[in-house]
């Protein structure tokens, strides 16, 4: 066997390890399960994290099957999960801001399928996997706006619109407007919804037909949002752009 295919065949051995686990590994674990030395194991892994595969938990330092794969399979979100992971680790450290990545999911609701942290010691942060509102949040409301009036109303009623914080809109009106407004500009900015002292900011990624919808946002801490908010739209936009522009070539693979 040459060592290209040995190398083909480790990726495979690993990526069927992980699908049989809902948890996270460790370095060690995977290393034990496919009979590897650790150095060989961190280098795959590694590979598979950058590539969007895997996603790793820095509190436990595990690692683990993106969910969208698990889920739907790699034919229809492999390719942004290719692209998206170098882009957002750019972004992260430019913006200073933490970068989700999040595509729509049951009516209503929006499965955040990759992140980035921020860098900064005081940052914002959240979990993945993690399906969070599309009425309160700002990847949410960016990915209503590529709905009909109809569509957006039917997102709207289908989640309880609870109030998560003191700033939460939950009117469906309010919210209805405020997806108008993103529709508009092609920026949802959501201040302290979902989270006091957060804000988020988020915009579409143009895919051509046949792509799926996705959408990528800043998590940032709010007073730093406030700060300068057209540079951190200004370094949003110039990300989404480069994702779309990679999403093109990869087409033409």
């Amino acid at each position: 066997m040459t060592n290209d295919i040995k190398s083909a065949a480790r990726v495979l051995d690993m990526l069927e390890l992980f699908s049989t686990r809902c948890g996270g590994l460790t370095l060690s674990e995977v290393a034990r399960g496919l009979d590897l030395p650790k150095s060989s194991t961190l280098g795959l892994l590694r590979t598979l994290h950058n590539r969007g595969y895997l996603v790793r938990e820095d509190e436990d330092d595990t690692y683990r099957l993106n969910d969208i794969i698990r889920r739907d399979g790699f034919a229809r979100h492999g390719r942004i999960l290719r692209v998206a992971p170098p882009v957002m680790r750019a972004l992260a450290s430019e913006a200073g801001e933490t970068v989700l990545l999040g595509m729509p999911d049951a009516p209503g609701l929006v499965r955040l399928i990759a992140k980035e942290a921020s860098p900064s010691d005081i940052r914002y942060d959240i979990e993945l996997p993690r399906k969070v509102p599309a009425y309160c949040t700002a990847l949410g409301r960016v990915l209503l706006t590529r709905l009909d009036a109809a569509g957006v109303e039917a997102a709207l009623d289908a989640v309880p619109r609870a109030p998560l914080t003191g700033s939460t809109r939950v009117d469906r009106a309010a919210v209805i407007d405020a997806v108008a407004a993103a529709r508009e500009t092609g920026f949802a900015v959501v201040e302290d919804e979902f989270a006091v002292g957060g804000t988020g900011v988020a915009a579409v990624i143009p895919l051509g037909p046949g792509q799926p919808l996705a959408a990528l946002g800043l998590a940032c801490i709010s007073q730093r949002y406030r700060q300068d908010p057209a540079r951190l739209q200004a370094n949003l936009g110039a990300a989404i752009a480069r994702i779309a522009d990679a999403m093109v070539g990869q087409g033409n693979m």
